[in-house]
């Protein structure tokens, strides 16, 4: 996230830790794995403090055992250095998978389509998945030493659209799924302190959404200490 920001100031991340200075690592395709492959990777220059976001719109799913990172991505790795010296291999490449992959694509599934998928999938296994992954992120925070602060921000689909009136309505039944989800699988440990988890207002605007629409802008990303959800 921060798709819609100009400089790390605009970013909601400088809210809750001010006068932070931050090197930032993204995991696009790969998600959540591939950050804890990236600590144990780097581990010789991890800082003590490591900020995890989780975003719930998609990396719910990439933790998952059917995610496989290499059916969504267009380049291996043995040409990444024949695109650096021909550029235009890489459109012929990006071309190719349009056609050949069925899931190399720029369309993405609307908020009703995504509420559904989440509401059909069985959400024990949801949770099963999600609690190994958090396991394991423990165990690597305990391995290397390190404090993490870990973040989750609420999925952009626990919105409705409702174009006529340019707004967004949050779902409330569906957060509560959500909500419910997330404080059940997602626990403080003696190296993940603070579980942060973002503010979902009742009504935003269409325009609070980013340009790809999956993602809230950053000013309108507010979190709260997991207490103050987890309270049910």
């Amino acid at each position: 996230m921060g798709l819609d920001v100009d400089n790390i100031e605009q970013h909601y991340l400088s809210t809750s830790y001010r006068n932070n200075n931050f090197i930032i690592y993204a995991a696009p395709n790969n998600g959540p794995y591939e950050v804890i492959n990236f600590l144990n990777t780097n581990k010789k220059i991890l800082q003590k403090k490591i900020i995890v976001t989780f975003s719930f719109s998609t990396d719910l799913y990439r933790v998952s055992d059917y995610w496989k990172p290499k059916n969504f991505v267009a380049l291996k790795d043995y040409e990444l250095d024949e695109i650096l010296e021909h550029p235009f291999k890489y459109r012929l490449i990006v071309f190719k998978n349009f056609l050949l992959n069925k899931n190399f694509t720029l369309s993405r599934y609307d908020n009703k389509k995504m509420q559904n998928v989440f509401l059909n999938i069985d959400h024990n296994k949801f949770q099963s998945n999600l609690i190994k992954y958090f396991d394991e992120l423990n165990d690597t925070a305990n391995k290397l030493n390190v404090e993490i602060d870990f973040i989750v921000t609420h999925p952009y689909w626990v919105y409705s659209i409702v174009k006529k009136d340019n707004k967004l309505l949050l779902d409330k039944e569906l957060n509560e799924k959500v909500e419910t989800l997330i404080c059940n699988s997602f626990q403080r440990t003696k190296n993940i302190k603070k579980f942060l988890i973002s503010q979902v207002p009742e009504v935003l605007r269409l325009q609070d959404l980013t340009f790809d629409k999956r993602h809230l802008k950053s000013d309108k990303i507010k979190l709260k200490n997991s207490q103050e959800i987890c309270s049910f």
